[in-house]
């Protein structure tokens, strides 16, 4: 390499480094809650603002804020955190469409979300919140992707109160957020329709219900119904399910919703749906089908394990632990020895959630080699398998070495 070369390398290098430092010293990033003490079945906010400190106008990069495409990462729990807990959260996946935004020097820019969106806040008593969002960033007139460019990340700890005053207030409540049920401003429309549908209280549900019919409220107006979770609210769902040939994201929905409720009463519905999917489109449906049924739903799911199909042996490996069944524990263990790496790994991931037990080091989900788990699986099974503790679905505790 020539002298001028050199020179010239040396120079671009300290120009990019110039250019990052400013940019990283230019946004600054604030989470912040209204209050620390709130009424049950209030809405509870997180606030972000997102403040340009310098002297140039910046280009953000970031998708819709309900989304892993928004940047944050929230946890909200009325019990300690357990980094090794079956529930903690193991990243996000998938791509986000391109969008980002200019905000210009001194310029605030001001975002919220809705924590009971995703977080149940509906049970009295304390809560801890764990809260990050972290934005791509960088000049204006530079092509920006999500890799490249300057972060800003900014992140909190936070601890409320939830009180329960009584039903008697939450009318008032929310009472701002039905005056905007038809309000012309969508952004408006939607977060009233999203807090009600969220927050569902039970007096509104005769509202949620007619939320159903417009395009326009009708997915939030789908979460109201499964948090409602009554008879009537049940039967709107189970008419979607029925009333839907092919797929629609309501169907699917209400499939997932009726799955959580509980009702066995629509097993037989979610049953027939599933098997009539085609197995490379039935994941999702073979998981309903065995977090409603339960022990119901084993023969169903241990037929798939003899199928001929890699998708449908790979759905009822994934349905097992959903089924939260002590029979499945045995069958997970055989699995580990699948001659489809796939099918093992999957094994070895329900079997952690079947009994909060792993023969892995913390913090790991699965190996490489299945089955070199399987003996220490088998031994523990022929030790346990009469007093373990057998665990469901959505019951989250911390993971145990397996002994």
């Amino acid at each position: 390499m020539s002298l001028s070369s050199l020179r010239h390398g040396l120079s671009a290098l300290f120009l990019i480094f110039v250019l990052t430092s400013t940019a990283s010293a230019q946004l600054e990033g604030r989470l912040f809650l209204d209050k620390d003490e709130y009424l049950t079945g209030e809405p509870v906010y997180l606030r972000f603002d997102l403040t340009n400190t310098g002297t140039t106008p910046m280009q953000v990069l970031s998708g819709s804020s309900y989304s892993f495409c928004g940047g944050y990462r929230i946890e909200v729990s009325n019990k300690p955190f357990l980094d090794t807990s079956t529930c903690a959260p193991r990243g996000y996946g998938g791509s986000c469409p391109g969008g980002a935004w200019i905000i210009g020097p001194g310029e605030v820019r001001h975002d919220k979300v809705l924590l009971n969106y995703e977080h149940d806040l509906s049970t009295p008593g304390p809560y801890d919140i764990r809260a990050s969002r972290i934005l791509t960033y960088g000049s204006p007139d530079g092509f920006l992707i999500p890799t490249s460019g300057v972060q800003v990340k900014a992140e909190e700890q936070f601890h409320i109160r939830v009180e329960d005053a009584g039903a008697e207030n939450l009318p008032s409540i929310f009472q701002p957020y039905l005056a905007e049920l038809n309000s012309k401003d969508e952004e408006r429309q939607q977060e009233a329709v999203r807090v009600i549908g969220s927050l569902a209280p039970p007096f509104l549900e005769d509202t949620i219900l007619a939320m159903v019919a417009s395009p326009a409220t009708r997915r939030s107006a789908l979460i109201g119904l499964r948090r409602l979770n009554t008879a009537r609210s049940r039967e709107a769902l189970a008419a979607i399910v029925q009333g839907t040939s092919g797929y629609s994201y309501e169907k699917e929905q209400g499939i997932k919703y009726l799955s959580e409720m509980g009702d066995k009463k629509y097993f037989p519905l979610l049953l027939d749906v599933a098997k009539k999917q085609e197995p490379n489109q039935a994941r999702d449906y073979t998981l309903a089908v065995a977090q409603l049924g339960g022990e119901d739903a084993m023969p169903y799911v241990s037929s798939l394990l003899a199928d001929s199909s890699p998708f449908s042996r790979a759905n009822g490996a994934m349905a097992l632990p959903q089924t939260g069944s002590r029979s499945a524990v045995p069958l997970l263990i055989e699995l580990l020895l699948s001659p489809d790496m796939s099918v093992g790994q999957l094994a070895s991931i329900g079997l952690i959630h079947l009994t909060h037990r792993s023969p892995l080091r913390s913090g790991q989900w699965f190996s490489d080699s299945p089955s070199n788990e399987y003996r220490d699986w088998v031994r523990w099974w022929m030790l346990e398998s009469d007093r373990a503790t057998i665990y469901g679905p959505n019951q989250c505790g911390k993971i145990d070495p397996l002994k």
